[in-house]
């Protein structure tokens, strides 16, 4: 089984789901995404799309991995309770982003 297979399944423990994916690898995807889907001018607006895209799929596959990762935990649920809440309010801010992108590059 692959790496990207057991993370998706949750077959990954939840501390290195929730720490290594979730914060570090996100904080590396949400870097270039602000720099160059929002903060850049001078950059295209399929490169500003491309950028939003690559984060709404890795922030959606976070999501479900880690949701996933804290169905399997067996030790103490606040920390698998936690998880989800954290893997929800990820889900629905990013969302949020991603309108907010939306229509910084496609204005009405």
């Amino acid at each position: 089984m692959s790496f990207v297979t057991k993370l998706w399944r949750g077959d990954l423990p939840l501390y290195i789901t929730f720490w290594v994916f979730g914060m570090i690898v996100g904080t590396i995807v949400s870097v270039p995404v602000t720099n160059f889907a929002i903060n850049a001018p001078d950059t295209s607006t399929a490169a500003k799309t491309v950028w939003t895209v690559i984060a709404m799929l890795y922030t959606g596959f976070m999501c479900v991995a880690l949701w996933r990762s804290a169905n399997k935990y067996q030790g103490a649920p606040v920390w698998a309770i936690a998880a989800r809440i954290y893997a929800a309010i990820l889900f629905m801010s990013f969302m949020s982003f991603l309108v907010d992108t939306f229509n910084f590059i496609y204005p009405a």
